[in-house]
């Protein structure tokens, strides 16, 4: 009985020590595709952002032509 549990133990190693050792060629292509799209969904702070900033460049605008009419 011992025997045989040390000869299957000695031909697992032997056995596991060869196929460890090869060396497989493998070849992955990786293909990444990106798709852009024009639609963009804007959370309730971006939209209140653009709506500030629009009023706030609206203002500076105004004042630029009221200094530059005092010339």
């Amino acid at each position: 009985m011992k025997k045989i549990v040390l000869g299957a133990a000695m031909l697992f190693v032997f056995g596991g020590a060869f196929v460890s050792c090869k060396e497989t060629e493998e070849k992955k292509e990786v293909i990444i595709k990106e798709e852009s799209t024009e639609v963009e969904e804007e959370g309730i702070l971006e939209r209140a952002g653009k709506e500030v900033d629009e009023e706030v460049n609206e203002e500076i605008d105004e004042t630029i032509e009221k200094i530059g009419d005092e010339d």
